[in-house]
């Protein structure tokens, strides 16, 4: 029988206007009113991930940042994977050398070093992408989510580094180039204390090698007195491999990726198809 039900957010939860769907919303309720638990499993920072679900009027406890922390449903947090220092300055300072654009998840708020790069080099990114969407809507988007996710300026990452106030839970790190990407996959993945994932085709995620939504989703549904077999894990990226294969009842979004699809054990429709209501109404139908 399952009793926690752990959705990841974007191309999953968020339909592609980036909005939580009233349909999910209601099945979400429906499962909750069953006595089923609802955790948010997500590569956002926690404030980022509550903003946009609370437009929806839902609420839950979230695994953040690929599970670099957990937070209760007040918002406390339970636990957290921080990246050592030292080792921190090594992954940036690769990332720079390949010429990616990287940001820094801390527990201050996401940090670049040059806000106005990072507008230039995503702009570029999306046209190269998306050749065919109109330049004055790329560059809006771009604008909305700097400001939406309130990405703050350091300079000098140096700044960064030699903060011990400042906690560096997760990079995120992007290029439109596939090759430039597989290079720093590889060369990341040498090292045993990282995890390497994705959560889109042009970017990658570090975290600390504990940092993994599957590892974090054991942990939170463990101290709930329930296990991974009594556990519904919906996703449709890299970054939810972890927790789709360690959950009884995994499913696959309509949009997932292939590796994705191959895991999971069901599969639903898509983000824009209210896939995570569908999939729920299909387990509730024989949960009893």
């Amino acid at each position: 029988m399952i009793k926690v039900i752990a959705s990841d957010m974007d191309g999953t939860l968020l339909n592609s206007k980036i909005r939580v769907d009233e349909e999910s919303v209601k099945a979400i309720e429906l499962a909750r009113s069953k006595g089923i638990h609802f955790v948010l499993c997500t590569g956002r920072m926690y404030d980022d991930a509550m903003g946009l679900i609370h437009k929806a009027n839902l609420y839950a406890p979230a695994i953040c940042m690929n599970g670099a922390e957990i937070r209760d449903e007040h918002g406390n947090i339970l636990l957290q994977h921080v990246l050592d220092k030292t080792l921190a300055r090594k992954t940036y300072k690769l990332l720079n050398e390949l010429g990616m654009y990287t940001e820094f998840f801390t527990d201050i708020g996401p940090i670049t070093v040059d806000k106005a790069r990072g507008k230039e080099f995503m702009i570029d990114m999306h046209k190269q992408m998306f050749p065919n969407e109109d330049t004055e809507a790329i560059i809006e988007q771009v604008e909305e989510r700097f400001e939406s996710k309130d990405v703050h300026e350091i300079n000098d990452a140096e700044r960064i580094f030699n903060n011990d106030e400042i906690k560096i839970l997760k990079f995120i790190s992007f290029s439109p180039d596939k090759e430039v990407l597989k290079k720093a996959s590889k060369e990341l993945n040498v090292s045993d204390e990282l995890s390497i994932t994705s959560s889109f085709s042009n970017n990658i995620e570090i975290t600390h090698r504990e940092a993994q939504k599957g590892i974090s989703l054991q942990y939170y549904v463990e101290k709930l007195g329930v296990n991974l077999a009594e556990t519904f894990a919906i996703g449709d990226n890299m970054n939810d491999l972890s927790m789709l294969k360690m959950a009884g009842y995994s499913v696959a979004m309509g949009n997932a990726e292939p590796q994705v699809k191959k895991t999971a054990k069901y599969a639903t429709t898509s983000n824009d198809e209210h896939g995570v209501a569908e999939a729920i109404y299909q387990m509730l139908k024989t949960n009893d």
